[in-house]
C-alpha cells in the first residue's frame, strides 16, 4: 500500500489536529513532499492522529512481516517532540506503541528537518497476523507545539516461504518397492546365468 497524500488523505483518517497539508508552491517550504505537492499533517498538541482507514488483510495474505516506511520533516525550533507509531492487531481497539518514537530516528531542531522512518514487524513476535492489522501516526502533547509533516507512506507485507531441502523432496522407497527390486535384481542374474 502507498499514500502520497497528493490531494487526499488515500487510506488515512486524520483526527485531533492532524489534517492533510499542501505546499503554495517553490518557494514554500516541502514539508517532506521534496517539492511534489501535498503531504499530511500530525501536529503535536491536541494529540493528532493519522489512523488507517482500512484494515490489512496480513493474515489472508499469509504474510509473516509487515514493513511501514515514510518521509517525514519536523517544522519547529525546540527539542520538545513526541510522535509514535503505533499498530493495533484488532481494528484499533487497542493500540501498541511498540515501533517507538520517531524523534528517536535523529536531531530535529531547526527548520527544516527531514528524515526517513523504516521499521519492520514480524509476526513471530507477534503470535501471528491477523486481518485486522492497523497502522496509526500519534502526535503528544509535548508542552511545545512542534509538527511532523509526513508523506509517502509504503506498507509492504512479505510471506517468506521456507524452502525444503532437496533431499527431503525426494520420497523415501517403500518396503515392498525394496523387495520387489531385490527379487527383480536375483532373477535377472538367474535369467543370465542360463
Amino acid at each position: 500500500m502507498t499514500d502520497t497524500f497528493e490531494g487526499s488523505l488515500g487510506n488515512w483518517t486524520a483526527q485531533g489536529s492532524a489534517y492533510l497539508y499542501t505546499h503554495a508552491g517553490s518557494g514554500s517550504m516541502n514539508y517532506a513532499t521534496k517539492g511534489t505537492g501535498a503531504a499530511a499533517v500530525v501536529c503535536t498538541w491536541d494529540e493528532g492522529l493519522l489512523t488507517m482507514t482500512d484494515d490489512l488483510r496480513l493474515h489472508s495474505n499469509q504474510a509473516t512481516s509487515v514493513t511501514i516506511t515514510f518521509d517525514y520533516e519536523w517544522d519547529t525550533t525546540t527539542a520538545t517532540r513526541l510522535v509514535y507509531v503505533d499498530y493495533s492487531t484488532d481494528g484499533g481497539r487497542t493500540w501498541s506503541d511498540d515501533l517507538g518514537d520517531i524523534s528517536a530516528w535523529g536531531s530535529f531542531t531547526g527548520i527544516p528537518t527531514l528524515g526517513t522512518f523504516s521499521k519492520t514487524l514480524e509476526e513471530r513476535e507477534l503470535g501471528s497476523f491477523t486481518d485486522d492489522f492497523k497502522f496509526r501516526i500519534r502526535g503528544k502533547d509535548g508542552g511545545n507545539p512542534v509538527t511532523a509533516h509526513i508523506d509517502n507512506i509504503q506498507i509492504v507485507g512479505t510471506n517468506v516461504v521456507a524452502v525444503s531441502r532437496v533431499k527431503d523432496d525426494i520420497p523415501e522407497p517403500s518396503a515392498m518397492a525394496l523387495v520387489f527390486l531385490l527379487l527383480s535384481a536375483i532373477g535377472f542374474k538367474r535369467s543370465r546365468r542360463l
